[in-house]
C-alpha cells in the first residue's frame, strides 16, 4: 500500500514538473481547472499592504515545493544575524495548529512533530527565532513582541503586508498552474515581486554529499538529488514522517540523508550522515536587502 501511495505520488509529481509525452493528455484534461484557479487567484491576490511596524523580508516562489527557500531563508537569517531575524513560517505537514514559538534565539522548545521538518531545519541550524503559524499576522506581531529585528517571511508571496518581496525564479517543463502543472502563480506573477533572483546568477549551492550505504529522502522532487548520489536510494512522499518498519532494514546501514530529513530520522538511533547544502548569496542581493533594513529603521 505505501510503495502504491509513492508510485501515485511520483506519476502526479512527474506530470506537474517534468511531464513526458504520456502525461500530456492528463494535462489537457485539466488546463480547464487551471484557468478557473488562475481566475480564482487574480481577484484573491491583494491589492492593499498593511504595515505592521517591522521590515519583513519575504522569501517565496511561484511553484510547488523545492525551490531552495528554505536553505536560502538560513542564509539570510546567519548573514544577517546581528538584526535579530525571526524566521516564521506556516509549519506545514506538522501534527500541531496554531502559533508556536520552535526557537528562541537557538533555544530549541518544541519538537518536530510540532514544528514540521523545515521549522526545525531552520532551527538547528541558525540562532534565529523561528515560530510556525497559520496566521502569519499573528506570528509577526508575537516576534516583534519578543524582540525581533526582522522578520523572514518563508513563503509570503501573496500575503497582505509591507514587505520587500523576493521570489526565487524556478522554471519548470510543464508551463502551467495548478493542477494541469506546478506553477502556484503564472510567470506574469513576477511583476508584483522586489527582487526575481536566479540559481547560479543570485545564488548558488555548495553541496558535499558524505559517502554511504544507502540514500534516504522524503523532499519534493527528490530525484534531484541524484545529480550527486549514485548508489542505492529510497524515497517518500514529501514531508514524511518516517516509521520504525521504514527504516527497519537499513538499521546497520550508513544512511545519507539531507537535514531537513535528519530532524526526523534521528530520534531512531540509526547511523545517519547528513549532506552539507551552503547557500551563497551574491553581495549585491545581500547589499539591497540591507539597505530595505536599514531603510526601515530611519524611517522608524
Amino acid at each position: 500500500m505505501k510503495s502504491e501511495k509513492l508510485r501515485i505520488y511520483s506519476f502526479f509529481e512527474e506530470i506537474l514538473f517534468y511531464p513526458k509525452w504520456y502525461h500530456w493528455p492528463f494535462v489537457v484534461l485539466l488546463f480547464p481547472f487551471s484557468f478557473i484557479y488562475m481566475t480564482i487567484l487574480h481577484f484573491k491576490f491583494p491589492r492593499k499592504f498593511e504595515n505592521l511596524g517591522i521590515p519583513i523580508v519575504s522569501v517565496g516562489n511561484i511553484i510547488i515545493g523545492g525551490s531552495g527557500k528554505t536553505p536560502f531563508s538560513i542564509a539570510l537569517a546567519n548573514y544577517f544575524n546581528k538584526y535579530k531575524p525571526a524566521v516564521i513560517l506556516r509549519g506545514y505537514g506538522r501534527k500541531s495548529t496554531g502559533l508556536l514559538v520552535v526557537s528562541e534565539w537557538g533555544d530549541i522548545k518544541v519538537n518536530v512533530e510540532k514544528s514540521g521538518d523545515e521549522a526545525m531545519e531552520i532551527a538547528i541550524s541558525t540562532k534565529s527565532l523561528v515560530i510556525v503559524s497559520e496566521d502569519r499576522k499573528e506570528a509577526i506581531l508575537k516576534a516583534k513582541e519578543m524582540g525581533a529585528g526582522f522578520i523572514i517571511l518563508d513563503d509570503g508571496f501573496d500575503k497582505p503586508f509591507k514587505k520587500l518581496n523576493i521570489v526565487i525564479d524556478t522554471k519548470i517543463k510543464n508551463p502551467f498552474c495548478l493542477p494541469a502543472g506546478g506553477y502556484r502563480y503564472p510567470r506574469v506573477a513576477l511583476r508584483f515581486a522586489d527582487l526575481v533572483i536566479k540559481e547560479n546568477k543570485d545564488f548558488s549551492r555548495i553541496v558535499n554529499v558524505p559517502e554511504g550505504d544507502i540514500l534516504i529522502s522524503a523532499i519534493s522532487k527528490p530525484n534531484r538529488l541524484l545529480k550527486y548520489w549514485k548508489k542505492k536510494y529510497k524515497f517518500f512522499p514529501d514531508h514524511y514522517y518516517y516509521k520504525l518498519e521504514d527504516i527497519r532494514e537499513f538499521k546497520d546501514k550508513i544512511i545519507v540523508t539531507t537535514k531537513k530529513d535528519y530532524v526526523k530520522l534521528k530520534k531512531f538511533k540509526l547511523n545517519l550522515k547528513v549532506i552539507d547544502l551552503k547557500i551563497n548569496i551574491n553581495k549585491n542581493v545581500l547589499d539591497k536587502i540591507e539597505k530595505y533594513l536599514i531603510k526601515f529603521q530611519q524611517k522608524g
